[in-house]
């Protein structure tokens, strides 16, 4: 069974397909962490959808939504670092 991190990971290079090699080849710790935050946001939306607690979707779509900012600021850093 996949991790939340790798689930999360996954999600994020389907989400923002131009950062993954970034995303892919990422082991920083934060980084990590954000692919799983990401992950349980997700899994927030899935369960208060199926009992159509749309106020609680919609949380759990912003913090998805910061996540992904996150994440995409982290990969931007990387990529600066790398040069490419």
């Amino acid at each position: 069974m996949a991790t939340l991190q790798h689930r999360g990971r996954c999600r994020l290079m389907l989400r923002i397909p131009a950062c993954r090699a970034e995303f892919r080849d990422a082991k920083d710790p934060d980084f990590l962490d954000i692919c799983e935050a990401y992950e349980l946001a997700w899994q927030g939306v899935t369960i208060f959808g199926s009992r159509r607690a749309w106020d609680r979707v919609d949380e759990f779509r912003q913090i998805a939504m910061t996540l992904e900012n996150e994440a995409l600021t982290l990969a931007l850093l990387t990529r600066n670092q790398h040069g490419t």
